[in-house]
């Protein structure tokens, strides 16, 4: 995963979400995690952003894999205002052949939530409860995991199934 943005928990857990779902809805039987990342670090790959020096044939024929999917993380935020709190997580996707190289399905998706106030002490409450809920959300290791799972469904949707 190629994180565009600052938040360093976002890629981890956008590719668990991804990764359950792609499973889960759609069928498909993906490598583990943490021997795919074992893997890619063997290459000499530590960050998404690496990927583009090799090819997905490389990437199939060294992994062992039949498709690669690409994602770019461009959103992953908590904007929290009082007055108006936005929480969205925006990805891009691409699955490739590794063999032929050939795109086979690409899809972004969008998740997110917001919550406005009109008044000065609505805002205060508001910015509090979001703050609140982002500090738990970070420290149960799963933040904006609702956004996540909704980006995931709108990327997904129209992914033909797994065989």
């Amino acid at each position: 995963m190629n994180n565009h943005t600052t938040d360093l928990d976002g890629p981890v857990a956008v590719r668990y979400w991804f990764d359950q779902r792609l499973t889960e809805r759609k069928g498909y039987q993906t490598k583990n995690l943490d021997q795919m990342d074992e893997s890619l670090r063997a290459m000499g790959i530590t960050d998404g952003g690496q990927l583009a020096g090799t090819t997905p044939q490389e990437l199939g024929r060294r992994l062992g894999v039949d498709a690669v999917i690409y994602c770019d993380l461009l959103e992953f935020q908590y904007q929290t205002t009082g007055f108006l709190n936005v929480r969205k997580v925006r990805a891009r996707f691409k699955m490739v052949n590794c063999t032929t190289g050939e795109t086979l399905w690409e899809n972004e998706g969008l998740g997110a939530n917001s919550e406005g106030a009109v008044s000065s002490s609505a805002a205060l409450q508001a910015g509090i409860k979001h703050l609140s809920a982002q500090l738990t959300e970070k420290a149960m290791q799963s933040p904006l995991r609702t956004e996540i799972w909704d980006m995931v469904w709108n990327a997904i949707e129209f992914l033909p199934r797994g065989r």
